[in-house]
């Protein structure tokens, strides 16, 4: 079924608000939550809903920033819900940026913090270049392994451009938790080569993937991405550089003014020439259109915006259920 993306937004904000959340608090989560759905990342929309639920009814604390100079912070999480943590960390980052030309945040003693280009789109509309990293729970085996060693480690890069930024957003795996999750929720198995059981088997049921551990994507590349993200997000970031599951995670978030090195208008304008050769390049067969990174999620969002957001009858019988 499909639902409107006020009224799912509303609904979010009514199971956290329930939950215990702050009203102001709430709104940040749901808006991450939504916009999710919006772009196409069902996986990090609201099937995520319950979890955090019973994440703002148990105990948690608050981010602090435990030292900081004029570009940089490191900012402890206090237990808080991760996406809190993160919208605060650009937020500091952003502010710094403005201030100084550039803004450096370490975040360590947090958790899951949803759809990373979120948080980096955020800098991006200020007009400035957004970075993120993060870790998690060991989930992913090393090119050649079977073991989970990496999160899933997303890397994330927002550009302005002269029309919509460019957005970059991957996991460093193959598949990633949310495409468990909603795959479990469908009853479909995973494509083949995305996954291992826990004796170290190629699986495509995600179940059993959830058991055992992802491959990264693109091979020796990916699982070589997987590792720097690790160790940024992790060790250079203050956090666990190997985490347990929903224990310590870490954030390397960066807002960077591209005023500190050229003129604004002379740098839109080079990503403008670098966009229109990307578009206007000899495509292969059967290929309508090139699109550069965030075109696709921005046309997923005015179009989700249109016709709703789609939601298994099922979960949102859940979440209802979670209402005040």
């Amino acid at each position: 079924m499909k639902i409107p993306a006020d009224e799912a937004r509303a609904l979010a904000e009514d199971v956290l608000t329930a939950a215990g959340l702050a009203a102001d608090s709430a709104r940040i989560v749901a808006d991450v939550l939504i916009e999710a759905e919006l772009r196409g990342r069902r996986g990090h929309g609201l099937i995520r809903l319950p979890r955090l639920a019973q994440h703002a009814a148990g105990e948690h604390g608050e981010s602090s920033v435990t030292k900081e100079g004029p570009t940089w912070a490191h900012v402890d999480g206090g237990g808080e819900i991760g996406y809190l943590t993160a919208h605060r960390a650009m937020a500091l980052a952003i502010d710094k940026a403005a201030e100084h030309g550039t803004g450096l945040v370490g975040v360590r003693n947090t958790t899951h913090c949803g759809m990373l280009s979120y948080y980096v789109l955020m800098a991006a509309e200020k007009g400035l270049v957004g970075l993120m990293t993060c870790n998690c729970s060991p989930r992913v085996a090393p090119y050649g392994g079977t073991t989970g060693v990496f999160g899933t480690n997303p890397i994330a890069v927002a550009v302005p451009a002269p029309d919509e930024p460019i957005v970059v957003d991957l996991a460093t795996s193959a598949a990633t938790t949310g495409d468990l999750l909603v795959a479990i929720q469908k009853g479909e198995p995973l494509p083949k080569g995305l996954a291992y059981d826990a004796d170290g088997r190629p699986t495509t049921d995600p179940k059993q993937a959830r058991e055992g551990a992802l491959a990264a994507f693109g091979g020796h590349k990916g699982s070589a991405l997987a590792l720097l993200s690790q160790i940024l997000s992790g060790a250079l970031a203050g956090a666990a550089p190997l985490p347990e599951p929903g224990t310590d995670y870490g954030y390397l978030v960066a807002a960077i003014d591209p005023g500190v090195f050229s003129p604004i208008d002379q740098f839109r304008r080079g990503v403008g020439e670098v966009i229109a050769a990307m578009k206007n390049a000899n495509r292969t067969d059967g290929t309508p259109e090139i699109l550069y990174p965030g075109e696709r999620s921005h046309r997923s969002r005015q179009e989700t915006l249109r016709v709703g957001i789609e939601i298994e009858p099922q979960l949102i019988d859940e979440l209802r259920g979670l209402q005040a």
